[in-house]
């Protein structure tokens, strides 16, 4: 009773301010579609209405009242496609698939979305399904609707648009690529010394053949939204959830919680092995796991080689009553994984820095890299700002941990509750550290430890799994409380999907035809091609016929000019000063400062313009810039005047290609 009341009294609230904010726009006086609509929504408040004095008339919540009344299999296959249809419908209306999809970018009109998917798909799921009544029916709904936002987010980048989609994006598939560099480009090259489980998960296509570009793409979203699912799944299996519909419920609320960061998938690849197969009363095979998971963990960042050893012991601390031992006998095997774990990181880490070839001086950027704190706080960057962000993700679980640790204190020794809130703060002030590492602080993804560490704590308190030191522990799980648990990744995706952005493929392959053609042209001349953007056209046999220059690849450049890394950068500036390069391709090098206090990574841009942009620009000129805003430029000779780059329109590209 008390969700449904919350949930309508949202959805009023939504409704007024959306509706006097289109008001304004004169939609509802012009156009017919829109006073229909403005009906359904107020038809939507009056049958909310009603199911509340139905409620409260004759004691029966909605779900009740749908079992009782509606029983035929055919109502039942009418309210499962309504269920489904009422959760598109707020993904729909976000997609930018309808016209003034603009107005459902405020946030009144985002709950009342929301709100309305989840009343109106609960009904429809509690007439499938009549026995689960409540909030899990309208935790369903709001779930389904969370997997609408998720793939809407995530499936447009299975495309076959020849360019990268965003800054960085198809670098990741070059690095991935270098596992198989003699096949691809004939000639041997240094592995990443940036993120290397990640590239080496995505190299896995290139073992299959020529993929093309949006194979390795489709591979890439089902390693971000399979990975998290699996993670989801072994923590569901570890707990012991019981029933199918609370499994599947678990699962993916478990998925959706994870990509609020979003926790990065080759960093949940340590977590699996040790949700599956850690066993307290096996500790010798445990051991094993949390080494191999260590291993992994040791190709990932420095961040995150605790975190299999950590878990272990987390796990240990739930699932280990400490009884009468002394304290020093009962952390004797958790001290072993986390030492052990650690060191096999590092091991892992040195092993790979000799198998990429990279000189080891490239694997320090992190520790010179500024840190930005005011990011802990909204900003340009992240209007969110980073603690108000971990506090909405946490608060819902927090509540549910709260009560339970309130219900159950006396029962877990205080040395146990020591290690678990111990850890959970050493991976939250952790992750505050590295959230404000230049580069990073647009999001909550550098918290990942700490959201994998609470969804953990969470499971256990919500399943009843912790094993108390003397009396049963007593599981606390307020319906409104496990609700909104439900409800908040859905909120949270909800609020940061925009629509698609649709890109001009028909121009981009223009764009390629030219950078192949001028490429092609200066290798039959025995001149040398840089691809500091867009490489992965050599990758993908988009441009033929030009050997590959590993060097100064975009992200590792970035990387470099962040940490203001002195060897690499002085290499560089000798390469531009003594004109090394025949023909270079790089995004378009602008040249203005940015201010932190009114633009998004601004000192991200300053570090940019000011270590690679004004010395390419001193040693090399703009010859060319295409729509896609692709710079091709070549050596500046004295007698060339700088003039900033700027954009070329359509008529400009035209008449400098001769088409």
């Amino acid at each position: 009773m008390f969700s449904l009341l919350a949930l309508g009294g949202v959805y009023i609230w939504g409704f007024f301010n959306w509706a006097q904010a289109i008001s304004r726009l004169g939609f509802f006086i012009i156009s017919w579609k829109w006073r229909l609509f403005l009906a359904g929504c107020i038809g939507l408040g009056l049958i909310w209405l009603g199911l509340v004095a139905l409620a409260l008339l004759g004691n029966l919540t909605p779900p009740i009242l749908v079992r009782k009344v509606i029983r035929t299999p055919l109502i039942r296959v009418v309210g499962l496609l309504f269920s489904v249809l009422s959760a598109v419908f707020p993904v729909v209306m976000i997609s930018g698939w309808i016209p003034r999809a603009e107005i459902w970018e405020s946030f009144p009109a985002r709950l009342m979305l929301l709100s309305a998917s989840v009343l109106l798909g609960g009904v429809g799921i509690a007439s499938v399904w009549p026995e689960h009544e409540g909030w899990a029916s309208l935790a369903a709904s709001a779930l389904i609707t969370g997997v609408g936002l998720i793939l809407l987010q995530y499936l447009p980048g299975i495309s076959t648009y020849p360019l990268s989609l965003g800054w960085s994006e198809t670098s990741r598939y070059y690095y991935g690529s270098l596992l198989f560099a003699k096949q691809i480009y004939g000639v041997s090259v240094p592995l990443s010394p940036l993120h290397p489980a990640r590239y080496l998960l995505l190299a896995i296509p290139f073992a299959w053949g020529d993929l093309p570009l949006w194979g390795h793409r489709l591979w890439q979203v089902a390693l971000w939204l399979g990975m998290s699912l699996i993670v989801s799944i072994a923590l569901v299996k570890r707990v012991q959830i019981k029933g199918w519909f609370f499994r599947g419920l678990v699962m993916l609320w478990g998925a959706l919680f994870l990509l609020q960061g979003p926790v990065y998938y080759h960093l949940l690849l340590c977590v699996v092995p040790i949700f599956l197969f850690f066993d307290v009363q096996k500790p010798v095979r445990s051991l094993v796991i949390v080494l191999l998971a260590s291993f992994w963990a040791g190709l990932t960042r420095v961040n995150w080689f605790p975190v299999p050893g950590a878990l272990a012991i987390f796990l240990w601390l739930l699932e280990r009553p400490l009884g009468r031992q002394s304290i020093f006998k009962y952390l004797g095997w958790p001290v072993i994984y986390g030492i052990a774990g650690l060191i096999v990181a590092f091991i892992a880490q040195a092993f790979y820095v000799i198998l990429s070839k990279q000189p080891a001086w490239m694997y320090h950027s992190t520790f010179t890299s500024d840190l930005l704190w005011y990011r802990l706080f909204p900003s340009p960057t992240y209007p969110v700002g980073i603690i108000r962000g971990i506090i909405w993700v946490s608060f819902p679980l927090g509540l549910l941990i709260g009560a339970n640790f309130i219900r159950n204190f006396a029962r877990i020794n205080l040395w146990r509750w020591l290690g678990i809130a111990g850890i959970l703060g050493i991976f939250l002030v952790g992750g505050f550290v590295v959230s404000v590492k230049i580069g990073g602080g647009s999001n909550i993804h550098n918290l990942d430890a700490f959201l994998v560490f609470l969804m953990t704590l969470g499971g256990y308190f919500a399943a009843g799994r912790i094993v108390a030191d003397n009396e049963p522990f007593e599981r606390l799980h307020p319906a409104p409380i496990l609700l909104l648990i439900a409800l908040l990744p859905v909120g949270w995706h909800m609020h940061f999907s925009h629509p698609m952005t649709l890109l001009d493929e028909r121009i981009a392959w223009q764009d390629v035809s030219v950078i192949r053609q001028r490429a092609q042209e200066v290798a039959q001349q025995g001149g040398r091609v840089l691809f500091i953007s867009q490489r992965h056209l050599l990758t993908f046999g988009m441009v033929t016929g030009v050997p590959l220059e590993p060097d100064y690849e975009l992200l590792v450049l970035m990387e470099m000019a962040m940490a203001n890394n002195p060897r690499y950068l002085e290499r560089f500036y000798r390469d531009l000063e003594h004109q090394r390069f025949d023909l270079i391709i790089v995004g378009l090098p602008n040249t203005p400062i940015k201010d932190p206090t009114r633009d998004a990574f601004a000192e991200e841009n300053n570090a940019w313009v000011e270590r690679v942009v004004k010395p390419l620009l001193e040693h090399y000129r703009v010859a060319l810039v295409l729509p896609s805003e692709v710079a091709l430029m070549v050596p500046r000779t004295k007698d060339t005047e700088v003039i900033p780059p700027r954009s070329m329109g359509w008529a400009d590209w035209v008449s400098v290609c001769g088409r």
